[in-house]
């Protein structure tokens, strides 16, 4: 039977009584830091310094010993030196500590000394019920709680702890410190700041879990370095979703080496990092690009709410700085509001025809200046039923306050989302605390302001997604064939995969002399590809193994000499045989692919095929099953897609075709599971609207 933990994550994270190990008076010490900061913010609970060389520190009573200390005691601060660690964690453990916040560093992330006392310390804990955050974390901090449990220095410039419905998890203990400070210069209020370290015990879904529980967080803020727990991830994703709190995330190792070294075109362009933004976006997390720039979103979430429908409505007091902000927009794809007949005639009064335009432009006003122009143009914007958010950009400019006293009273009388962007420097700090004080959400940088409202236009996207119903299994799609071989496919048996899913692949004979290539030429019709078959070889085109648009029995002769040799020398003692296959045509080459990942599951992608595919990486890669509409929709943001829909007079390609066959794709995968390590189908040639899809070459490989 599990035994019960002493406390729940919730009192981890609120604890009544802490003790601090190590405590000191000098700011230079973590123990000394971590007191001072915690006295300094209003801590309400038991604080019980221990020093074994002090009677008392900072005007507390001192105890020697953690075991002379009065319980019961939730927490226990450990900043000791590393060689300190074991004793002091198992003198914790004793003593009835409830859990032990792990500050001492130099252990997993540094050696393999360091990863052995690690583990040590864990084993430890876990045999007396005991919890720990860390090691090589910098605490946390709780702001409804007046708590600063933390050694970072940023707690020493702040006055107050401000409460706020942002909730934040971090793997990393200075970046915390880095993004509380951060939000702290804009208005963001935090509910809880918790870094997680190296996760001895306590780890990042155990955090997340408890944010989505907390009445106090509305918002959810993820720095990820290494998802532990993958499945759980996603169902605590789910369930965020459910309860209607936003999740953001940033993840480290965009670029992860290991990704290249794979067999495949799909596992080498679908590393781990691509898997959990899939396993991100089919759960309705936002991934973001940088910490500071998510922070500052979850403020501007946590305070405007999700936004309905409609576009982006743009109010600048700078003509450039307008132009480059709307084509930034338009390039990166967010809807831009289009004046209804009623706010344009708002607007004439103050504009001429030519200037009632999206992006608003203050400055170019009829008549003086005067704040009525500056007011009310904010004011018709944000009323206009198109608009779903208001994006204000202010430069310096005459009449300031004024015009940030107008956009708070619009932003309280329309409750509409509104994003301002102080564009100003120093000479914009005035503004700035004045939007503080009435709580309207700013960032200084246009590049922040376009992040935010880009989140909000997906988060409104990804509800959507959520919302649709399961996808229905296609008919005819599976069971898979029995007696595949384990390990790498042949172009033959991988075909034979995909026809029992339903997806049509070329016609084709295996032949193993000039001859039967020949006879095998003349019944399938000129011309025709002859193909090496070959389970060692993965680009067969680089290897002189694919010869194309035979016309006749000679060149089929000789490719077949040809082909031979070259598989005889790619793959010495393996028996040559060839295929020789229909040459198709259609109007776009894509590649799909599946794969197993370890951690997320059955993973689909699809994209712009052939030979250039590793080169462009113009890929979609998705959670499965997916069913078709759900397919069209990651074909539409394909670079490819102005092609599938037919651009400059080409037709266009048969996209419900597409989407069956990925779909299709998608259902292998999952009855595969595991026992799938990677599929590659490239190219599906795609031809025009109802002629069809065909798998002209497929790769897999099964455990």
């Amino acid at each position: 039977m599990t035994v019960a933990p002493r406390i729940p994550v919730a009192r981890v994270v609120s604890p009544e009584s802490i003790a601090v190990i190590g405590a000191s008076d000098s700011l230079e010490k973590f123990g000394g830091r971590i007191l001072h900061n915690i006295l300094r913010h209003g801590y309400p609970g038991r604080l019980l310094p221990i020093n074994p060389n002090r009677d008392s520190v900072l005007g507390l009573k001192a105890y020697a010993s953690i075991a002379a200390a009065p319980g019961p005691i939730d927490i226990a601060v450990v900043a000791v030196p590393v060689g300190l660690l074991r004793a002091t964690v198992e003198e914790c453990a004793l003593a009835g500590v409830g859990a032990c916040i792990v500050i001492t560093a130099q252990t997993a992330e540094f050696d393999a000394t360091g990863a052995r006392l690690q583990e040590e310390i864990a084993e430890v804990a876990r045999a007396h019920d005991m919890r720990l955050v860390g090691p090589n974390c910098m605490g946390m901090i709780n702001p409804p709680h007046s708590l600063a449990l933390s050694s970072t220095m940023t707690l020493q410039h702040v006055a107050r702890l401000r409460p706020g419905g942002v909730g934040l998890v971090s793997q990393s203990g200075a970046l915390m410190g880095t993004l509380f400070v951060l939000g702290e210069d804009h208005g963001v209020g935090f509910s809880r700041l918790v870094s997680v370290g190296n996760q001895a015990d306590l780890e990042l879904c155990d955090f997340f879990e408890h944010l989505i529980e907390d009445p106090a967080t509305s918002t959810i803020c993820l720095y990820v370095e290494g998802i532990k727990s993958p499945r759980r991830f996603m169902e605590l994703a789910r369930r965020a979703a459910a309860a209607g709190k936003p999740v953001l995330a940033v993840k480290a190792g965009r670029t992860d080496a290991g990704s290249v070294a794979a067999r495949s075109h799909t596992a080498s362009m679908v590393g781990s990092y691509a898997a959990f933004a899939a396993a991100c976006r089919a759960t309705g997390v936002v991934l973001l690009d940088e910490p500071e720039g998510m922070v500052l979103t979850a403020g501007v979430l946590d305070r405007l709410g999700p936004i309905g429908s409609g576009g982006i409505g743009l109010i600048v007091s700078s003509g450039g700085g307008g132009a480059v902000t709307i084509d930034r927009m338009t390039a990166a794809g967010l809807p831009l509001a289009a004046w209804s007949a009623e706010t344009r005639a708002r607007l004439e009064r103050y504009y001429l025809p030519s200037h009632i335009n999206n992006p608003m432009d203050l400055g170019a006003h009829k008549g003086a200046l005067a704040l009525e122009n500056f007011a009310e143009t904010i004011k018709a914007v944000a009323e206009d039923r198109e608009v779903a958010i208001a994006f204000f950009i202010m430069t310096p400019q005459p009449l300031m306050k004024e015009t940030t006293d107008a956009l708070v009273a619009t932003w309280r009388d329309t409750r509409k989302p509104m994003v301002v962007v102080v564009d100003a420097g120093s000479f914009g700090q005035p503004v700035r605390a004045r939007l503080i004080e009435a709580g309207l959400p700013f960032v200084d940088r246009i590049d922040d302001g376009l992040r935010a409202v880009d989140a909000m236009v997906r988060l409104r996207a990804l509800k959507a997604e959520l919302a649709e119903a399961a996808p229905a299994r296609p008919p005819g799609c599976g069971p898979a064939p029995r007696g595949l071989p384990a390990g790498p496919l042949t172009e033959v048996e991988a075909k034979a995969l995909l026809r029992a899913y339903g997806i049509p692949v070329t016609r084709e004979r295996v032949v193993c002399s000039a001859g039967e290539a020949v006879a095998a030429a003349e019944a399938i019709g000129y011309p025709v590809a002859l193909k090496g078959v070959s389970r060692r070889v993965v680009h067969k085109s680089d290897a002189g193994l694919v010869k194309l648009r035979l016309a006749d029995a000679g060149a089929v002769g000789a490719a077949f000499a040809a082909v031979t040799a070259a598989l005889l020398a790619a793959s010495p003692g393996e028996a040559p045989a060839a295929v020789v296959q229909e040459m198709a045509s259609g109007e776009a080459e894509l590649i799909v692919g599946a794969r197993h990942d370890e951690g997320f599951g059955p993973q689909v992608m699809v994209g712009l095929g052939g030979i250039l595919v590793e080169v462009l990486k113009d890929v979609r890669l998705a959670c499965a099953p997916l069913g078709p509409q759900r397919v069209e929709t990651l074909l539409r943001e394909l670079a490819l897609w102005p092609v599938l829909a037919g651009v400059r007079g080409r037709p266009r390609a048969d996209v419900a075709a597409i989407a069956d066959a990925v779909s299709r794709v998608s259902w292998l995968a999952c009855d595969l599971g595991p026992a799938l390590r990677e599929l590659d189908i490239n190219p599906l040639l795609a031809r025009a609207a109802g002629g069809g899809v065909i798998a002209v070459d497929g790769r897999a490989t099964l455990e």
